[in-house]
């Protein structure tokens, strides 16, 4: 029983709580499809206007639903107020969405409402199965056992969404994902935000898999508006170096699968940090990125010899034509990198969310699902 107070009262306290029992599921049904659309169309590259397009019924069933539900419960606290404000989040982001045409601003506010509706409900995992589900990957949603273990698991104090001087008006800090389902010796992805982004919302990028493979995901934020990458004063990389050792030795990390992952100036920046004497990084997967004349300025390209390296880019990127990732590919490759180049037909500027499956597969053939 939820025992949430309510605004309006009914006969007795059983009807009051069946009809807002109902109220909760029809919000949570239409929230969850809105949710999946986003995702969807980040998997599938769909283009915004199709995007706007396909959320038009939904976003009014949804507004519908947040409205009715928001005049029956006074919640202010606790699972309702949780599913509310993901809701609200969700509406910002079709609202967004639906702008498109006023250019990139209301795309990026769309996209981080998106994050901040995930965030809101991602707590309901413990309450809500359908919530649970949406929170692990196809392959892990559909295998009972994987489920049954993290539900059994969901609320652990020790586990879950963890965020240290990173709210979003802050620089410096990190978000982190600790699984239900931690493997014994966890591989370690760091995965780094585009310019002007925050680690609080790239985080949602591998949460996902996070919770159905069970790697730790850590997402900094930069100390800047963006990485360090003119500034002789690098003051990001020993932050994340301070990051692989304490979250190294807390959680007895596989220290043969770490993983610098990155979106644009992320991903610039990776190749920047990972290529270094002594690095800690095993693996490195920069997404729409450039390769920084530093790193060969610096005489740090000899540290790319027989490194893993990932490589992902778009044809149709608008910011960084494909024609860098082809000069990064043959950087590398020359100076002995082993490089995997992924060139995505139709990817705009925007992160590849659907080669993370590969991407795991290639990191550590242990996270193959």
């Amino acid at each position: 029983m939820l025992g949430i107070p309510m605004t309006e009262k009914n006969n007795t306290p059983e009807e009051g709580e069946e009809a807002l029992l109902g109220l909760v599921t029809d919000l949570l049904n239409h929230w969850l499809h809105v949710m999946s659309l986003f995702d969807q169309a980040q998997i599938q590259m769909a283009d915004h206007p199709s995007l706007a397009e396909a959320l038009l019924p939904p976003s009014a069933s949804l507004r519908a639903a947040h409205l009715a539900l928001t005049k029956a419960s006074a919640a202010t606290e606790g699972p309702i107020r949780e599913l509310l404000d993901g809701a609200e989040y969700s509406l910002r982001a079709c609202d967004g969405i639906s702008h498109h045409e006023e250019g990139f601003g209301p795309v990026m506010k769309a996209m981080r409402a998106h994050c901040r509706a995930q965030e809101a409900c991602l707590p309901l995992s413990q309450f809500m199965s359908p919530v649970n589900r949406y929170f692990l990957d196809k392959t892990a949603s559909e295998n009972a056992t994987i489920l049954a273990e993290v539900e059994a698991k969901t609320g652990n104090p020790d586990r879950g969404l963890f965020s240290m001087d990173n709210n979003r008006n802050s620089r410096g800090g990190f978000s982190a994902f600790i699984p239900e389902r931690l493997l014994p010796n966890p591989p370690l992805i760091i995965a780094l935000h585009g310019g002007t982004g925050h680690g609080a919302d790239f985080i949602w990028s591998w949460v996902r898999e996070s919770r159905s493979r069970g790697f730790i995901v850590i997402a900094p934020t930069s100390s800047g508006d963006t990485w360090s990458m003119i500034d002789d004063n690098d003051t990001d990389l020993p932050v994340l170096l301070t990051l692989v050792e304490q979250i190294g030795s807390r959680f007895d990390v596989d220290i043969e699968h770490i993983l610098l992952t990155g979106m644009s100036d992320g991903a610039t920046y990776s190749l920047l940090a990972g290529l270094r004497e002594n690095s800690p990084f095993t693996h490195l997967a920069p997404f729409s990125g450039v390769f920084h004349p530093d790193i060969m300025m610096s005489g740090n390209l000899q540290y790319a010899s027989r490194k893993p390296v990932y490589l992902v880019h778009g044809t149709n990127d608008w910011m960084f034509p494909v024609d860098a990732a082809h000069m990064t590919n043959d950087t590398l490759v020359a100076a002995g990198a082993d490089v995997t180049l992924r060139i995505i037909d139709g990817l705009s500027h925007t992160y590849a969310r659907g080669e993370n499956r590969a991407l795991l597969e290639w990191f550590d053939p242990c996270l193959a699902t």
